[in-house]
């Protein structure tokens, strides 16, 4: 039998707030609390809705069915509380499989017992229908040891959890600790009503007005979740992280007043123990206050005197917003990059110095290779005039020694030649007179140039150049010496084979001239340094090939300062192929990635 009764409005507004909360916590169900939440809001839901039928009906049966089919919120909701608290307190390592699976006997023992109590009466031994003066039919009658038994188990839980919030909220930031006495004050009063109907102190006799208290409870619940961002900052994430970063973390107010700071702050103040809550204007030292009192967004160095000398650190100031925009307050976040600033100091000073014994090094060079030329010039020079000279009267038998040091002569000015040009690249004083120009002709001028150096290890030397190719931007001259140095090479390390030059453009805007040939080809652990002043691919005792590796590192900078690039492939044993890239005329070259 069904009747109606005003009282079930409490227990369904509890329900409709139960709702409420579970809409707002479902965004975050990603997250093990937010579950746990969930969960509990849907067990408090049940409870509401059972006990709202159970209000509503004026039967024995009926009531004794609601109450049992009640009792799975009734069991479920001191567990969820559990969990939640130590959750929300980070102690979910507590959280074993073992203690969970404990839990669920131990309640679900005590709700067993209540869908059984009609064979062993161990829960309610007996149970009548009253019809109270407010109009209401309640059931009456005494409890047995089950019941107490899950009275003592629930109110257990309750307790435990309730301390480790109470426990959080003492220990927690003023951020945090809103937060927390929100959440306390949401789930004790439906147990402070529990236990007063329990306890026959309730304010209406025979009615439990545990309903009541989950409606203020759902109530708190929303309010914590809105105002105070449950589930959005949690202490333990707080804990967990802030407390252990070791950047100073300051949390001011709008007024300035300190709201919160991690340990790496604290050794900023005096007083360590009286910092939350009051101004930073009293409790920083002025060096700080002064330096942050007027910023609000940006990153900035501060820097702070010390007996032992100048700290510096990188600030990082973010303006505290609500969800309207206003400004709430601000955060500083302060790392110290004292030892940085002095890496970068040093660091600068050594760049200098090197660029420095650099210079002085490429004046150096610059300068002996003048001297030393100058006078070996004279000795080439009157080493013709001696060789003429002899070859006049007929001594023929000496001419052969001195060919031999005329030889040895010029190969030393070629190495001197080098060196004083090398040294140029390097200080930048070196001129470029870029200009445009028609391949064909330079091309094949340097290749009937070389074919004597080509004869002598008897190999092929031959050229192609497409036709219709547009000008492109170089020094003739340079170009010149590039295009010498690199058939040189090819020559001096080819033997009976078959050097090949060719002219095309891969692409829109550049010309490529490639210099292909069979010889012994590059080890691929030396193509990186290839380009590098004085590097030899033949590094052997025999130094069979000879030269200074010089050329390819000054065929390198020409081509970079005429706007163009040099790369080579090549495998040991089959040849290489070393492009010389350069700009079509009235054009800027695009950056080239060489291949070493």
């Amino acid at each position: 039998m069904w009747y109606v009764t005003p009282y079930i409005l409490l227990p369904l507004a509890a329900a409709g707030l139960a709702i409420a909360a579970i809409w707002q916590a479902w965004s975050y169900r990603q997250l093990p609390v937010a579950r746990i939440f969930i969960g509990m809001m849907l067990a408090t839901l049940w409870w509401s809705l059972c006990n709202a039928l159970e209000l509503a009906n004026a039967t024995v049966g009926g009531k004794v069915l609601l109450t049992s089919i009640q009792y799975v919120s009734v069991v479920s909701v001191p567990v969820l509380w559990f969990l939640f608290a130590l959750f929300y307190t980070n102690k979910e390592q507590l959280v074993h499989r073992w203690v969970v699976v404990a839990l669920v006997i131990v309640q679900g023992s005590v709700l067993l017992g209540a869908w059984t109590n009609h064979w062993h009466r161990l829960m309610w031994p007996a149970v009548e229908l009253v019809y109270t003066a407010q109009g209401l039919w309640v059931l009456t009658g005494s409890n047995g040891p089950l019941w107490y038994v899950g009275v003592v188990n629930g109110y257990g839980m309750v307790l435990v959890g309730t301390l480790l919030m109470i426990n959080q909220a003492r220990r927690s930031r003023a951020l945090y600790r809103a937060q927390a006495l929100s959440l306390l004050v949401g789930a004790l009063l439906p147990w402070v009503t529990s236990i007063l109907f329990v306890t026959g102190r309730s304010p209406i006799l025979y009615i439990d007005t545990t309903p009541v208290a989950f409606a203020l409870s759902g109530l708190t619940f929303n309010v914590a979740m809105r105002r105070f961002r449950v589930l959005d900052l949690l202490p333990a994430a707080r804990d967990a992280i802030v407390d252990q970063i070791s950047d100073a973390i300051i949390v001011v107010d709008r007024h300035d007043r300190v709201l919160d700071l991690n340990p790496a702050a604290q050794l900023f103040f005096a007083d360590q123990t009286a910092v939350i809550g009051q101004p930073l204007t009293v409790v920083a030292p002025t060096w700080l206050y002064e330096q942050v009192r007027d910023r609000y967004e940006g990153q900035f160095e501060l820097n702070q005197p010390t007996s032992e000398g100048m700290l510096t650190y990188d600030l990082r100031c973010t303006t505290l917003r609500d969800r309207r925009g206003m400004a709430m307050g601000r955060i500083f976040v302060l790392r110290d990059i004292t030892l940085l600033k002095q890496a970068a100091l040093a660091l600068q000073k050594a760049k200098e110095a090197a660029e420095a014994a650099n210079q002085a090094k490429s004046t150096f060079l610059a300068m002996m290779s003048h001297e030393l030329r100058t006078p070996l010039t004279a000795i080439l020079g009157y080493s013709e005039v001696i060789r003429d000279d002899l070859q006049i009267r007929g001594q023929n038998d000496l001419i052969a020694d001195l060919d031999r040091v005329v030889l040895a002569g010029r190969h030393l000015l070629n190495l001197i030649n080098d060196i004083l040009e090398l040294a140029r690249l390097e200080a930048n004083s070196l001129q470029v007179y870029p200009e445009p120009l028609h391949l064909a002709e330079i091309v094949t001028e340097v290749v009937s140039t070389s074919h004597g150096l080509a004869q002598r290890n008897q190999n092929t030397l031959t050229v192609t150049v497409e036709p219709n190719l547009p000008p492109v931007k170089a020094d003739p001259t340079r170009l010149r010496q590039v295009l010498l140095n690199l058939i040189g090479n090819a020559c001096k390390f080819t033997e009976q084979g078959q050097i090949h030059v060719r002219c095309y453009s891969p692409q829109p805007g550049i010309i490529q001239i490639d210099v292909s040939d069979t010889g012994i080809g590059i080890p691929p652990e030396q193509l990186a340094s290839l380009f590098q002043p004085f590097m030899q691919v033949d590094n052997g005792t025999t130094r069979r090939y000879g030269g200074a590796g010089l050329g390819l590192a000054i065929s390198r900078r020409l081509c970079q300062a005429m706007g163009g690039e040099i790369v080579v492939e090549s495998e040991p044993q089959r040849g290489s192929t070393f492009s010389v890239r350069l700009p079509v005329a009235d054009t800027v070259m695009s950056p080239l990635c060489s291949d070493n």
